[in-house]
């Protein structure tokens, strides 16, 4: 049983999930999922297919109820209501818009279904539009918008009955790159300035790094580490975290000291000690952009390296290292004003640092 994540003291969890299983025969798709989110936070469920971020959300949707556990918001248990009697708005991938409906009848379908005034709606629906930058949109069709205004549409739309719980399940993976860069800035923006909780599944780790304030990191149906953006990519807790989120040298050791270990032929040391005992088959992860190759005089885990292949990537060259004297390889991002200022090339020798504090050790055993 996974324990639930810790809010700062003080701090009342607006949506409380607590021991959550969803079973489909004999498939487990989420095990024993405990977590807290607060009020106004912007949680991302992060993880590849198939790891139980999607059915988690609709766990809390209630569009598949879970097998076992509860769901409470904001302090309302809402385990086993129907869909309808939950406060959330939703946003899908699809868009999900009436195509036979103007853009202003999308908008305001929730409010006409709830029975609000004429005039109750096309004053919160022309708000609406004017937030998300469609004000001149509103007569227009589905078809006449691009994706990413459709999905404006789709946000406007969840947003027309106010209520505290945003979700958003993958609303941008269907956008081009630099339509997707946009919309997430505008989904994030709007979010802070309206102070809503929200929830959004994503398989891809910069929109979960870029407009987070918590990402919840899945795998296999468990949650693998909870932490703000910077804890899970400066502090992976697994293995696992620290290989999908980033690029990342996974380097095979065996523990010589309780803060040294041999890696192929290369002593490394790190700044934590560990318990293990000497001999221990470890793997010691360390980030590309960690390794440097300035002002390395006083650096930890000094080594003299070659270089090996450079691959021009705009403002850095991914470059392989191979540590001489050893049969360790290492992958580094060099920056443009290093290779320059250093003559950096294919075949030259070099002296590179992989700070120990900037390695992440775990035992394979």
């Amino acid at each position: 049983m996974t324990e639930p994540s810790k809010l700062a003291d003080g701090d009342t969890p607006y949506l409380k999930i607590r021991n959550v299983t969803k079973r489909f025969d004999n498939f487990v798709a989420l095990q024993d999922i405990n977590l807290d989110i607060k009020r106004g936070e912007f949680i991302s469920f992060l993880g590849p297919s198939g790891c139980g971020k999607t059915t988690l959300l609709r766990a809390i949707s209630g569009l598949d109820v879970q097998t076992t556990g509860s769901i409470e918001q904001d302090g309302r248990d809402i385990s086993n209501l129907p869909v309808n009697q939950r406060d959330f708005g939703i946003v899908f991938q699809s868009y999900a818009l009436f195509p036979n409906l103007k853009i202003k009848d999308n908008v305001g379908y929730g409010l006409v279904s709830a029975g609000k005034s004429r005039e109750e709606i096309r004053t919160r629906v022309a708000e609406l539009l004017t937030m998300v930058g469609l004000a001149d949109q509103a007569e227009k069709y589905p078809s006449q918008l691009s994706g990413g205004q459709q999905q404006r549409v789709s946000l406007a739309r969840a947003l027309a009955l106010s209520p505290g719980l945003l979700l958003l399940d993958e609303p941008l993976s269907a956008l081009d790159a630099r339509v997707r860069a946009r919309l997430r800035g505008e989904i994030r923006e709007l979010q802070q300035r309206l102070g809503i909780t929200t929830v959004m599944v994503t398989h891809d780790q910069e929109e979960a790094l870029t407009m987070s304030d918590r990402i919840v990191v899945m795998s296999k149906g468990k949650i693998e580490q909870i932490g703000s953006p910077d804890d899970v990519y400066r502090a992976p807790a697994s293995p696992f975290v620290a290989d999908f989120i980033g690029r990342m040298n996974f380097i095979p050791g065996t523990l010589v000291s309780g803060t040294s270990a041999d890696c192929k032929g290369a002593v490394l040391s790190f700044s934590t000690a560990l318990t293990y005992a000497q001999g221990t088959p470890i793997t010691i992860c360390l980030r590309p952009e960690d390794i440097v190759v300035r002002d390395i005089a006083s650096s930890s885990n000094a080594v003299d390296v070659e270089v090996g292949v450079m691959e021009f990537m705009g403002n850095h060259f991914a470059t392989t290292l191979h540590v001489s004297g050893t049969h360790l390889n290492v992958s580094a991002d060099l920056s443009m004003n290093d290779v320059r200022d250093l003559s950096i090339k294919p075949g030259s020798k070099v002296k590179a640092g992989l700070p120990a504090d900037r390695l992440r050790v775990f035992s394979t055993t």
